[in-house]
């Protein structure tokens, strides 16, 4: 059978959809190049089949693409499905590059792409993609914990930094395993502000995440 072939379109300004994009593919995200074949690929990974839907729809609003998608079994035998999204495409790895996600392995290395250094309008959109992919919400009797897992310890006081910016002081940093760190924070009024500013005039959003972190707050 003959192949679709497509060319996404590059956009040509940042958009709150735009920076959404951007978070997932800086955690639960990677841009493949294999030098010797010339392959570039950006994928997107979950394990749930209902925000496949969701990226694929994001991936063709702003990209104009049909994404693919590879499922596959990871651990042991029962293990549930992890779905990987993903477009093949030079131009637009080079383009998400340019923004600041870098190409290949970054999860010891990743920090806060440089285009919200240089305009911060969308940066809430950009968090919001970030704690879908790694972060959680936690409520356990009356302890509340917001909290961003990485590898990346500069990558987390790039984003402890913007929190502190914008009034949210009772974040911290602290190790969760070997190269892994939590950036976390267990105030109720904080974290409930959060809530405000990742979901406000937000399109897209892990539907499972803001429904958990709804029925604390709304």
């Amino acid at each position: 059978k003959c192949k679709e072939f497509q060319q996404p379109i590059i956009p040509d300004k940042i958009t709150n959809d735009l920076s959404y994009f951007l978070g997932l593919v800086s955690t639960d995200g990677h841009i493949q190049f294999t030098k010797d074949l010339g392959h570039y690929k950006i994928m997107v990974h979950t394990s749930e089949i209902e925000e496949v839907e969701l990226i694929k729809r994001l991936i063709l609003l702003l990209f104009g693409y049909k994404a693919s998608v590879y499922p596959r079994k990871t651990g042991f035998k029962n293990s549930r499905l992890n779905y990987e999204v993903y477009v093949y495409s030079k131009s637009l790895a080079y383009f998400l590059n340019s923004l600041g996600i870098p190409f290949g392995s970054k999860s010891l290395t990743l920090r806060l792409p440089k285009i919200f250094l240089q305009d911060e309008r969308y940066i809430w959109d950009y968090i919001r993609g970030v704690f879908d992919g790694d972060g959680s919400i936690i409520f356990s009797g009356h302890n509340y914990v917001f909290k961003i897992s990485s590898g990346s310890l500069n990558f987390l006081q790039d984003l402890h930094k913007i929190f502190q910016d914008r009034g949210f002081n009772k974040f911290k940093i602290s190790p969760n395993r070997e190269n892994v760190w939590d950036l976390r924070n267990n105030t109720k009024t904080e974290i409930s502000r959060l809530h405000t500013q990742i979901y406000n005039n937000s399109s897209f959003f892990y539907p499972r995440k803001k429904l958990k972190w709804d029925s604390h707050y709304v």
